[in-house]
């Protein structure tokens, strides 16, 4: 499948580089393409226009205080979008609209699927990497997107994949960024997830 990735840092990257060792066509958007030509040695860059245009899906792996202007030059109608972004600004301050609400606002014809947003950025490639059976969620209002999405991240290797219904869970899966933030804090690195036991 042809996909762009948006974003090259850490969490695009790695996306990007999981999913084309999947055997899958990327195409990596970046505003400094150039640049990161030597950290991506055979994979396409481009701008995100172009990653955009490259790819039957798109993975919004940008920070969420730049993903709407940024999506708002790209043609996306049609495509399902894997949106795994989140605002910094969420850290110390309240979520006004959540981003996936707000993209699939802006794109009403475009297919969001909100996953990935609370997950060390290696661990969303690997998470087998934690030894121990840990959750991912997933939101979307468009139910077969996010059953194309969902096996997408079983080829990841998750196993633990919570529905969460339709976007509006967007608030409370942004709303763990703040948790995440203090856990990290607290642990001295990323080398954790949440987990949902159930009773």
């Amino acid at each position: 499948m042809r996909i762009g990735v948006l974003g090259s840092g850490q969490v695009g990257g790695g996306i990007a580089r999981k999913l084309a060792s999947l055997g899958h066509d990327v195409m990596m958007g970046s505003r400094r393409a150039a640049d990161k030509a030597a950290d991506f040695p055979g994979m396409k860059l481009g701008t995100a226009t172009e990653a955009a245009a490259h790819g039957e899906w798109v993975v919004n792996a940008l920070p969420g205080e730049t993903s709407l202007r940024v999506l708002g030059q790209c043609d996306i109608a049609g495509k399902i979008l894997v949106d795994i972004g989140n605002y910094d600004s969420a850290v110390d301050h309240p979520i006004a609209v959540p981003l996936g609400e707000a993209i699939q606002k802006a794109h009403p014809e475009t297919r969001v699927v909100k996953t990935l947003n609370s997950v060390s950025a290696h661990l969303m490639v690997d998470p087998a990497n934690l030894q121990q059976k840990h959750s991912v969620f997933i939101a979307s209002n468009d139910e077969a997107a996010k059953r194309e999405v969902t096996a997408l991240l079983e080829s990841f290797g998750w196993q633990d994949i919570i529905d969460l219904g339709d976007l509006g869970a967007c608030r409370a899966m942004e709303q763990l960024i703040p948790l995440w933030m203090s856990l990290e804090k607290k642990l001295g690195g990323p080398q954790f997830n949440l987990a949902v036991i159930r009773g």
